[in-house]
């Protein structure tokens, strides 16, 4: 290292420290209330109580310490090690200092420990404990404190909460909870069936299927004994969905049915879209795969009201039919699954689109026939976007409120019944167990998954030309996938020509007089709603695109200890249903040193941390078509990472940026389940207000906001691609 970088080093190191004391002398430590610059002059250090105030002038020496030592004439290392030393004793007097006093952080407490984070940043590169520069350094403190409070203490609050009951320890709680006829219901008095014993009859049959299919194969007896057991549990589980009743069975039930079909018909539209000889059904698919992407899930649940409810246009003004078959769980599953399916389709498609055509051709010059080639060829190719459309489909099911809310009928769903804990019957204990359930669920099945893929290789796409072209689609199957994709491109068109239209009359099925009313009532109520929204989900997205970006490139590029807890950590908040989250966030952060709640920064931290990932995932996969050797000649030339990451990597990935970007936007635009517990009366947001239109019958109003939502959406995807068009090109070529 240059003695002017590492004299720079050392200037960045006291100057940091010294803003650090600034902001500790100038601002209030905490804060009496939510308002984050409200001023109260007893909460400035020297006013503190004197029985722990001395936590708090820690902080100051601190700074004062790094100061005197960024000077000191010693050891580079020692002098890194002696850095890294103060900050930490800094940080953690501040932190101290908050806990035990519960008393909610001020600007002061928050600018003068992050400041002290830099300063242990530069003390770790100075040291060599970490082996790069300080941003590298600080990055990785920073990102691994986000993970810590705002993904898994929250998930902690949660566990506490389901076993903490008014200051004690206790499972009586959720003993009640989870043996209560509302979360499990098996026999039925009412009916004369025996219910457990279909349970158990679903079971024995899985099992013998398994096992007679295993034996038939030849295996041996030990992987008999396994896949029949797994057999037998997966009986158990269709068996308990079908005939129990409560939330438990009727939202795995529902999860199963709509992950299954919405994979399956993903799955049916990538292939249509990659191997179909008409070119005209390649362009559909992707402008219709985008629509419900961009509204609520719930959305397409009303307007499901329009078409098939009992003044729907369907039921009754072709069939004369006046049924409320819609509201249960065939309604739920059916706007899940017309919500999802595009999701699905988006994660299975690049799978299907790199698979490399000279493998499946060489099967069948070998004479394997077509369904040999994709068992044997296409499906293991194909099984890390199946698992993941799987199990994004999975949590999408468990975590989604406004379907169940609006189309529930009389059944439970533990997503709904998380809300109702709380909110109607406000026992956020009761909520804590249920979501702690929820999150047991998806955890599970998260981690059953990464267990499925294990180490295997899917490479398909080395770099070499690819000779050879796809086997062409049997024209019965080819037709059987058009005629899905009319079916289903005939229902999602229809659906959201009935909310355009339903947005123009005066009471749907009742009178249809064309009118302009809803319109009006929605710019009087609901454009400043819109408006905020918007604001926040702007705001959030920014940060959110960023932060996935630096982590992707500290994941990729960085060796440190602790990389794969950072890697898995910020995966995480992906793969918990929204629900936990809300719930998480509302116990974690209403009261104590973390104050947040009923403020545009819990919304905001919110939409960051649950929109994160896909910014991850899309950086980790463009620094994959980079090579290295860029970022070590702008080393070289004494560039520090950060000036690297900003004038190298970031041109070149403009585009897995942009994508990050118009996703958590349109994410936080759109998101319910887990706002649905962090709003407050200055903090509604559109999907709430959406939400509560529809509640209340107002759809006219709902109609109107939601079409609203869908052109502007439009308009901002649009406005976004069309800047960034012929940009990714220039930069990976």
């Amino acid at each position: 290292m240059t003695d002017s970088l590492r004299q720079n080093r050392i200037s960045n190191a006291w100057m940091a420290a010294a803003m650090s004391a600034i902001a500790f002398l100038l601002l209030p430590f905490g804060r009496p209330n939510r308002a984050f610059l409200e001023i109260d002059n007893a909460l400035r250090p020297w006013n503190l109580d004197p029985s722990l105030s001395w936590l708090v002038w820690l902080v100051l020496l601190a700074a004062v310490s790094a100061i005197v030592i960024s000077f000191l004439p010693i050891n580079t290392v020692l002098k890194g090690n002696l850095l890294g030393l103060s900050g930490l004793l800094g940080l953690l007097a501040g932190v101290i200092w908050l806990v035990s006093t519960k008393t909610p952080f001020g600007m002061g407490a928050l600018i003068s420990m992050i400041l002290l984070i830099n300063v242990i940043g530069y003390g770790l590169s100075e040291s060599g404990r970490i082996q790069s520069d300080a941003f590298v350094a600080s990055s990785i403190i920073f990102v691994s404190l986000f993970i810590i409070l705002f993904i898994l203490y929250p998930l902690y609050t949660v566990l506490i909460n389901a076993i903490i009951v008014d200051g004690k320890f206790t499972l009586t709680k959720a003993i009640k909870v989870l043996t209560g006829q509302r979360f499990i219901y098996i026999n039925n008095p009412y009916t004369e069936r025996n219910e457990a014993m279909l349970i158990g009859i679903s079971s024995l049959i899985g099992g013998l299927a398994v096992a007679g299919y295993s034996i038939y194969n030849k295996l041996k007896v030990n992987k008999i004994v396994i896949f029949a057991l797994i057999g037998a549990a997966i009986g158990f589980v269709v068996g308990f969905s079908a005939f129990a009743r409560g939330a438990l069975p009727t939202s795995i039930g529902l999860a199963a049915i709509v992950a299954t079909t919405v994979t399956l018909l993903g799955l049916f539209l990538a292939i249509l879209g990659q191997r179909t000889r008409f070119g005209i059904i390649k362009k559909s698919l992707a402008s219709i795969s985008l629509l419900p992407i961009i509204t609520p899930p719930f959305v397409l649940a009303f307007a499901m009201i329009f078409l098939f409810g009992r003044q729907g246009m369907v039921t009754r003004e072709i069939f004369g039919l006046r049924t409320n078959e819609l509201f249960g769980l065939i309604g739920v599953a059916g706007a899940q699954i017309l919500a999802f399916t595009p999701i699905a389709y988006l994660v299975i498609r690049g799978s299907v689109a790199s698979l490399d055509p000279a493998l499946e051709e060489a099967s069948v010059t070998l004479g394997a026939g077509r369904w040999t080639t994709f068992r044997t060829i296409t499906w293991p190719l194909l099984r890390p976007a199946l698992a993941n459309a799987f199990l994004l489909t999975l949590i999408e099911s468990f975590a989604d409120f406004g379907n169940p809310l609006i189309l529930g009928g009389d059944r439970f769903y533990l997503s709904t019944e998380v809300f109702s804990a709380y909110s109607a019957r406000f026992d956020q204990n009761e909520a804590a167990v249920l979501g702690l359930v929820l999150l047991v669920i998806v955890l599970s099945i998260f981690f059953a998954q990464r267990r499925w893929l294990g180490g295997d290789s899917f490479v398909t796409v080395t770099g070499k030309p690819s000779s050879g072209k796809f086997v062409e689609l049997p024209r019965a199957f080819e037709g059987f996938l058009i005629i899905i994709f009319t079916i289903w491109t005939v229902l999602v068109l229809s659906l959201y020509g009935s909310i355009i239209y339903g947005s123009f009359v005066k009471i749907w099925g009742i009178n249809n007089t064309l009118t302009l009313q809803n319109y009006k009532d929605f710019m009087n109520q609901g454009w400043p709603v819109f408006l905020y929204t918007a604001k926040v989900a702007a705001i959030s997205a920014v940060p959110a695109a960023l932060l996935g970006f630096l982590i992707a490139y500290l994941v990729v590029r960085q060796k440190f200890w602790g990389r794969n807890f950072v890697e898995l950590g910020s995966m995480l908040s992906f793969a918990i249903p929204g629900t936990v989250m809300g719930i998480a966030y509302i116990l974690a952060f209403n009261n104590g040193p973390w104050l947040l709640t009923s403020s545009m920064v819990i919304l905001v931290l919110a939409f960051i941390f649950r929109n994160m990932p896909v910014a991850i995932r899309g950086g980790i996969a463009g620094l994959a078509q980079i090579d290295p050797s860029l970022e070590e000649a702008s080393t070289t030339l004494r560039a520090s990472s950060s000036t690297t990451l900003r004038r190298i990597l970031v041109p070149l990935l403009i585009v897995p940026l942009i994508g990050g970007l118009i996703f958590a936007f349109v994410r936080a635009m759109t998101a319910i389940s887990q706002v649905i517990f962090l709003i407050s009366s200055g903090n509604k947001l559109a999907t709430t207000l959406l939400l509560g239109w529809v509640e209340q019958g107002q759809l006219g109003r709902a109609s109107a906001m939601a079409t609203i939502m869908i052109f502007s959406m439009l308009a901002v995807i649009s406005l976004l691609m069309l800047l960034t068009r012929g940009r990714g090109s220039r930069g990976i070529g």
